[in-house]
Parts: C-alpha cells; sequence; structure tokens
C-alpha cells in the first residue's frame, strides 16, 4: 500500500488491533476518529503540543519543549495527581511546577493529549 494512515482501535473486551488506511479512507472516517488525531510517527512530532505522560509513578502534563535520547523536557508543566473521568474535559487535580520539568524517557509508561 502506499503512503497511508496507521489506525489503532480497540473492539469491546479486546485486544488492541492494528490496521492500515489509505488516506481516501482516512478522509472518509475522520469525522467518526474523535475530536482530534495526532499523527505521531516520531517522539519529535511532540515538540509544542500539550501532553500527558504517565510514569511509573507520577502523571506529568505540560508543552513539550525538547527531547532528547534520556528526557523530554516540559514547560507550563504540573503533576496531575487525579485525571477525573479520562473523558473529562477538565483536570481533577493538577499541581503547576515552579519550573520546567524533565521527564526520563526510561520511566514513560503511556503518553496521550487529554481532552483538557
Amino acid at each position: 500500500m502506499g503512503k497511508g494512515r496507521i489506525i489503532n482501535y480497540k473492539l469491546t473486551n479486546k485486544n488492541m488491533k492494528t490496521i492500515e488506511i489509505s488516506e481516501e479512507t482516512f478522509e472518509k472516517i475522520k469525522d467518526q476518529l474523535g475530536d482530534e488525531v495526532l499523527e505521531v510517527e516520531n517522539l519529535d512530532d511532540l515538540i509544542g503540543k500539550k501532553m500527558l505522560f504517565q510514569c511509573a509513578r507520577y502523571i506529568y502534563y505540560g508543552k513539550v519543549k525538547t527531547i532528547n535520547s534520556a528526557y523530554i523536557e516540559l514547560e507550563k508543566a504540573g503533576i496531575v495527581y487525579e485525571t477525573g473521568e479520562l473523558k473529562a474535559t477538565s483536570v481533577s487535580d493538577f499541581q503547576e511546577l515552579p519550573s520546567n520539568v524533565f521527564v526520563m524517557r526510561n520511566a514513560i509508561e503511556s503518553f496521550w493529549k487529554p481532552k483538557w
């Protein structure tokens, strides 16, 4: 297949599946995929975006400033002590940090762009 999109999806109570679809198909179904589709080919695509990083101990949220092989630097960042419902439009308990935070890449379990 030529240039296409990789789509991850999960059927109720099933494992995560991945499919590749054409740009034409993506254009037809993108409204059904949610509010925003964030295309990430490598971590550098996250620079300038506000992202949430769930790590071994804490959840960090902030704007990605720089990325290198050891860490991701977040500005205007904080620790999320309670997210509330994951589909919520605001966070339940976010404590802003006084300066940028450096998240060690090997401590990251998952990351995503929340709706808040």
